[in-house]
Formats: structure tokens, C-alpha cells, sequence
């Protein structure tokens, strides 16, 4: 779980100044909330016209094949991932099993998830 908060909090790094960085790895892991994810004091939920609608899919790092099916179905930000569950994807035209599980992957590996069906 510490491993998890602490890839998280550099992800969103860019997003906040060294100062409040620190304070957040400084600071105690809460509780795990009612929805399973913990929360950080003071920082704000990810929501639709967060922060994650203004980062392009390229900084995702996908395959070729991953990267262009999923251009070609309009989903330009992480933002815009996100918030198809894994059905969506699945009807995406050359999108197989091996981009969905691969888009899963590199998600997890950032601490986000593709949207529940």
C-alpha cells in the first residue's frame, strides 16, 4: 500500500509544488474509505475536468497498435480512459484482449483504474 501511495504521489506531482510533496509523504496513511481507495488530506479527487483531461494518452507509453486504436476512437486525454470500463474497449475496432489487459497494466502500474461496468 506504501509502495502504491508512493507511486501515486509522484505521478501527480506535477500538479502541486515541492513544498506540499513533501508534507504529503511526510504525512500519515489514512484509512482506507467506503469506495476502497484511501484519501490523501487536502488533495482534491480526481473527477471529469480534473487534471487528468488535460494529459494526452502519450504519456501513457503503449504499444504502437494500443496507442494509434484507441487515437482512431477519439480518446485523446488519460481522462478520456478513464472513464470507459472495459466492455467500451472491447468494441473499439482491432482493440483485443492483449491492448485491453496492457491499457489495465499501465493504469495499475500509475494507480488508476479503467471505469466499472
Amino acid at each position: 500500500m506504501r509502495e502504491a501511495s508512493e507511486i501515486l504521489i509522484s505521478q501527480l506531482a506535477i500538479f502541486t509544488d515541492e513544498d506540499r510533496i513533501e508534507e504529503l509523504r511526510a504525512g500519515p496513511v489514512n484509512q482506507l474509505d467506503s469506495a476502497g481507495m484511501g484519501s490523501i488530506p487536502g488533495a482534491a479527487p480526481l473527477a471529469a475536468g480534473g487534471p487528468l483531461d488535460d494529459i494526452l494518452i502519450e504519456e501513457l507509453e503503449l504499444g504502437v497498435r494500443s496507442y494509434n486504436c484507441l487515437k482512431r476512437a477519439g480518446i485523446q486525454t488519460i481522462g478520456d480512459l478513464l472513464s470507459k470500463s472495459e466492455a467500451e474497449l472491447n468494441a473499439i475496432p482491432n482493440f483485443g484482449k492483449k491492448s485491453i489487459d496492457e491499457v489495465i497494466e499501465t493504469l495499475a502500474a500509475r494507480g488508476l483504474a479503467l471505469r466499472d461496468d
